[in-house]
């Protein structure tokens, strides 16, 4: 853990007699698994400080305090808490892979801080046995996506769409009910790289993954952080007739990886890499030339 995780639901704001101001507080009980991470993994003592994040909101730091029992008693400082800055965003749609690999990229995927949404869909290829496991529920993928956040550093919420129902092929018309789909006239460029990921055939290798964000980014003329969604496939990968609607439909770009045949979750965990990356590059760039231009303003004022 690289930030410890705190609900809104757990502070608690008392008054403090010495100081007459409202304290926030946390109490951690000796099973949790925080206060475990805490008091044996960072050895902190009573009176050194933690880094805390509240989801959704603020960053900060606490004060720790061991109580009897080994519990752990956070004492928000109101002086060093701060909202986290704009960053780029990703949207990763996967289709189902086994049950097991799933329950171990829930906290993967999340630990990436750009990532911001995460769909599962049903693939033609994907086992339809894999749409029943109770991995997709929220109380088994709740916990691990804030475990992944936590390890992230990162307070930003991940918003969770299982669409793996009998209705719920991927479509134009689910992609569009999602909306995870280009509507501009040009079918590419509304502010968002769409990466359909594809190892291509014996006769057509698609254009890297870095390179189709960069390229979207150098056409868009905005200050906001970029963003991308991608599209991966599951064990068996996506068939022609996906390939179709994806790309020639939906506005999404033919990305690859290289050269490998990877697993569902190497490719996951490669393509976020890679993508993250590159819109991080982007990001600097615009904030370098916004400041840039604002020198210039200035000067000529």
């Amino acid at each position: 853990m690289n930030l410890i995780l705190l609900k809104q639901s757990e502070i608690q704001s008392i008054s403090s007699s010495s100081t007459s101001q409202t304290e926030q507080i946390i109490h951690l009980t000796s099973k949790d698994e925080r206060a475990k991470h805490i008091a044996n993994h960072l050895n902190k003592k009573s009176g050194e400080t933690v880094s805390i994040g509240i989801i959704g909101g603020h960053k900060g730091k606490a004060i720790v305090q061991h109580q009897n029992g080994g519990g752990i008693r956070l004492e928000i400082q109101s002086d060093t808490l701060f909202v986290p800055p704009e960053e780029p965003e990703i949207t990763v749609i996967l289709a189902v892979p086994f049950p097991m690999r799933i329950k171990a990229l829930w906290p993967v995927i999340s630990s990436f801080t750009a990532v911001t949404r995460i769909v599962i869909v049903k693939g033609q290829l994907s086992n339809p046995e894999f749409n029943a496991t109770k991995n997709l529920l929220p109380e088994v993928y709740t916990s691990l996506i804030e475990k992944g956040m936590m390890q992230g550093g990162r307070t930003r919420q991940v918003k969770v769409d299982v669409c793996v129902s009998d209705d719920d092929t991927v479509s134009k018309d689910l992609l569009n009910r999602l909306g995870l789909l280009c509507k501009s006239d040009d079918k590419k460029h509304d502010g968002v790289a769409r990466v359909f990921l594809d190892c291509g055939d014996e006769t057509t290798t698609p254009t890297p993954a870095r390179d189709v964000v960069l390229e979207h980014c150098s056409k868009v003329t905005t200050t906001a952080p970029p963003s991308a969604i991608i599209a991966i496939g599951p064990e068996r990968g996506w068939t022609a007739e996906e390939a179709s609607l994806f790309v020639n439909e939906c506005g999404y770009e033919s990305a690859t990886l290289g050269n490998s045949i990877l697993r569902v979750d190497t490719a996951v965990i490669a393509s976020l890499g890679i993508v993250s990356a590159a819109l991080d590059e982007c990001h600097r760039e615009r904030i370098r030339e916004e400041g840039t231009y604002s020198k210039r303003q200035r000067k000529s004022d």
